[in-house]
């Protein structure tokens, strides 16, 4: 029976060494499923040790620690989807595969934000290794995925909108960040600061990493260009998993009887104003766009390598 040739082979014909190439993309794969299996151990044995030793969060303030617990807790229940989305990403979806390392890049953060601003604790060696392996995944998963397919697959998805909708919002974020950082640099104290007089770790995460990829997904969508939906399905997925995260954060303060503390309450009622706003537009994004997509052909979209063989 004479081979159907894929799309991919098809679209690269006639093209020297096009063959090759159609080939190796076809063999491409996102990492093992056991590399995922191995995060979410680890990741399991931080969140519980977060939620259930006393210590684990000492001499910061409470209402900080009422948030990393309720990231912990957040983290374990998301290490499920984590685990079928990177299964079915091996299996060639694409859109698992952007949840996958959306998933990642909240993990990335969230340890990096636990490695650089708790203090230390027993979870430090895991805390790091942790940041390390879902650093490299999320790494890896952005860089081998074809912007091309992902573009052709978004098409029909509401683009301008999420382009607008992240741009306004990391701009905001960073003027938020920004007036709490302003007034220390002429000689007052930042608010918002740490631990002995340690810059938020947020900021430094938010400013250099988060809210400019944010910007610059929103950007390359007005633009049209082929990455744009790449970032911005994947930061979408990070920062409704954040909207979340930041949402569990009230029940767990409610608990510890927080909201009685007259300088926290108002604190909760943003929390849950602002974040379920963020939250409910980023759910309607990334729901819309999954339902408007193309079915790529399977693991078409994704690369051997992170680069070429040179051959």
């Amino acid at each position: 029976m004479a081979a159907i040739k894929s799309s991919t082979e098809l679209s690269t014909a006639g093209r020297p060494g096009a063959s090759r190439q159609g080939s190796e993309l076809q063999r491409g794969r996102s990492l093992p499923v056991v590399y995922t299996v191995v995060l979410a151990l680890l990741v399991t044995v931080a969140t519980v040790y977060g939620l259930v030793a006393h210590d684990a969060y000492r001499n910061v303030p409470e209402l900080l620690q009422q948030t990393w617990r309720a990231q912990d807790a957040v983290n374990l229940a998301a290490l499920p989807l984590l685990v079928w989305t990177a299964r079915r990403a091996r299996n060639g979806s694409l859109r698992a595969h952007l949840v996958a390392v959306g998933v990642l890049t909240w993990i990335t953060y969230g340890y990096a934000n636990l490695a650089i601003g708790t203090p230390f604790n027993r979870m430090f060696l895991i805390y790091v290794t942790v940041l390390a392996m879902a650093g490299f995944a999320m790494l890896d998963g952005l860089v081998r995925v074809d912007p091309s397919a992902v573009r052709a697959t978004f098409a029909r998805a509401p683009r301008r909108v999420a382009a607008w909708f992240m741009i306004v919002s990391g701009t905001g974020i960073a003027g938020l960040w920004l007036s709490d950082i302003v007034v220390g640099l002429t000689g007052g104290t930042p608010a918002n600061l740490h631990l002995a007089g340690l810059p938020n770790p947020t900021w430094v995460l938010d400013l250099a990493w988060i809210i400019p990829v944010v910007i610059a997904a929103g950007v390359l969508l007005l633009r049209d260009r082929a990455a744009g939906s790449l970032l911005a399905g994947v930061m979408l997925v990070m920062l409704l998993v954040l909207s979340v995260a930041m949402l569990t954060t009230i029940p767990f303060a409610l608990f510890t009887g927080l909201s009685d503390d007259p300088a926290v309450a108002p604190q909760l009622v943003k929390f849950t104003v602002v974040f379920t706003l963020l939250g409910t537009i980023e759910a309607w994004l990334l729901a819309t766009s999954a339902h408007r997509a193309a079915r790529p052909a399977p693991i078409a979209w994704i690369r051997r390598g992170w680069w070429p063989d040179e051959k």
